[in-house]
């Protein structure tokens, strides 16, 4: 099989995580969850594997210098602190030592039988500078892209729940904005390569949502991919209300004290198999919903559920 490489773009709070997770229960399938967070996690000497916060298999299978070196090569600084890192790049070339510039192939050269990448880091610039390698010019590796989209009102309302007193003008103003650049990325990919799909469809129709999307990526859907908690996942930051679902079916419930502030007792009394979240219709008041509409309400109604 080609192999693959698929990116998930998306608003924050939008089920990138979930969708991540599932495709990365497909045995040809590993999810690196957001890619976007190993620089900084690994500078931080923060856990890479989110998922299992003590894990060492990133340390592990990519060894020392090689998760030093992709870290260094996915967050744009010097592997070497003396040579800037265009020179570096320039010399490795001819030398025909600059795997690590292809880091997405490098990554598969360290993960046995993986065919396809999942790399949820949602960002389109992280993205559009990303494809950019010879990796994928060249044809080596193919991209797909997956435009998740939800509801304008459900992703305001979850970033209420972490910032409350934030304004509501100011936050439908902001998602106005990003929808429009997010939309203008997709809208210039390759038309073959692309695929929207709503949130909405994924936690209430999983089994067919995710088929459809197997299918446009040219992979055998495999139905228990649905059952994800079921699977060992590596993931780099995201949701940690669905890691946390992960863990208490293994018995590794972490107790997260800044998961209960925000979220209250929702993730500790779901159980485990996939719900459609619409908090945000009990929790948010006819003001700020008024406020969303006259602001936002345009840009909204291709992703409205109600």
């Amino acid at each position: 099989m080609q192999k693959k490489v698929i990116f998930i773009m998306s608003s924050g709070h939008s089920g990138s995580s979930l969708l991540s997770l599932i495709l990365g229960s497909h045995p040809d399938c590993f999810s690196a969850g957001e890619l976007v967070g190993l620089p900084n996690r690994y500078r931080q000497q923060k856990p890479i594997d989110c998922v299992n916060m003590t894990s060492e298999f990133w340390e592990k299978t990519f060894g020392e210098k090689g998760l030093y070196e992709l870290a260094s090569v996915l967050g744009n600084t010097r592997l070497n602190k003396y040579i800037p890192l265009k020179f570096e790049k320039k010399i490795r070339q001819i030398f025909k030592k600059d795997e690590i510039f292809n880091p997405y192939s490098f990554m598969f050269s360290k993960l046995e039988n993986k065919k396809v990448i999942i790399d949820a880091s949602k960002a389109y610039p992280w993205i559009g500078e990303k494809v950019q390698a010879e990796e994928f010019t060249s044809g080596r590796v193919e991209t797909y892209l997956i435009h998740l989209v939800r509801d304008g009102r459900a992703v305001v309302n979850s970033y209420f729940r972490k910032y409350p007193h934030r304004d509501m003008a100011k936050m439908a103003t902001e998602w106005v904005e990003k929808t429009k650049l997010r939309n203008d990325f997709f809208e210039k990919f390759n038309p073959e390569r692309r695929i929207e799909i709503a949130y909405e469809q994924l936690a209430s129709n999983p089994h067919q949502t995710v088929e459809k999307i197997c299918n446009f990526v040219n992979i055998n859907f495999v139905p228990s991919m649905i059952e994800y908690w079921q699977y060992d996942h590596y993931d780099i930051s995201g949701n940690e209300g669905a890691y946390s679902l992960i863990r208490r079916y293994r018995g590794q419930e972490i107790e997260n004290e800044k998961r209960q502030k925000i979220h209250g007792d929702y993730y500790k009394n779901m159980d485990i198999t996939i719900k459609l979240d619409l908090r945000w219709q009990r929790e948010l008041s006819p003001e700020k919903l008024e406020v969303f509409e006259s602001i936002a309400g345009e840009t909204n109604k291709p992703f409205e559920w109600n």
